[in-house]
């Protein structure tokens, strides 16, 4: 069985790696920027299942860059969601809590009504929007502060930062679930 892992050097596909079983692809095989070659190499590939873990992450870089972060956390999953579906083969698309509006008390709910507040999460919810409109076998998985051993998370941030200073200083509008990036797969 062969599942096809879109974001290769990422938290959530280095965890799938680890796992085994998968055929992880990076930015040098599929550039998200590019939506027909993300599909092209799902038709190529042929695989059992494709998971999406590849994602325009640079929020506030987004907001002058909208365009290319809708290229790819948009086109680029609705060219993998058609690809999915000609094949008949399911997809897993990572998506992000920011496609809420951010304020309330409570936990979100997938239910919940979407209202993102900056261009990462209006790209993001574009993409949860294509791939629902291309229909097959999908599912939407959104998370939040997701971390790891591998690449840049908050939780990393935190513990270096902890072996050089005495006290640390944090914003205390937001507020997130830390999510594990091996509790993801």
């Amino acid at each position: 069985m062969t599942v096809l892992v879109f974001g290769k050097s990422g938290q959530v596909a280095t965890e799938l790696q680890r796992a085994g079983g998968v055929l992880a692809v990076g930015r040098e095989d599929a550039d998200l920027a590019k939506p027909e070659v993300c599909a092209e190499a799902i038709r190529r590939v042929k695989p059992h299942a494709v998971i999406n873990a590849a994602a325009y992450t640079a929020v506030d870089r987004a907001e002058s860059d909208e365009d290319l972060a809708g290229l790819v956390n948009a086109a680029a999953p609705a060219a993998m969601a058609e690809a999915c579906k000609t094949l008949g083969v399911p997809f897993v698309h990572l998506s992000t809590d920011y496609v809420f509006s951010g304020d309330g008390t409570q936990p979100w709910q997938p239910e919940d009504l979407t209202g993102p507040q900056n261009a990462y999460g209006r790209s993001k919810r574009a993409g949860e929007e294509a791939i629902r409109a291309v229909g097959g076998c999908y599912a939407i998985l959104r998370t939040s502060w997701v971390f790891s051993a591998h690449g840049a998370n908050f939780v990393k941030t935190m513990l270096r930062l902890s072996q050089t200073r005495d006290s640390l200083s944090v914003v205390a509008d937001q507020v997130g679930g830390p999510t594990s990036a091996r509790a993801i797969t």
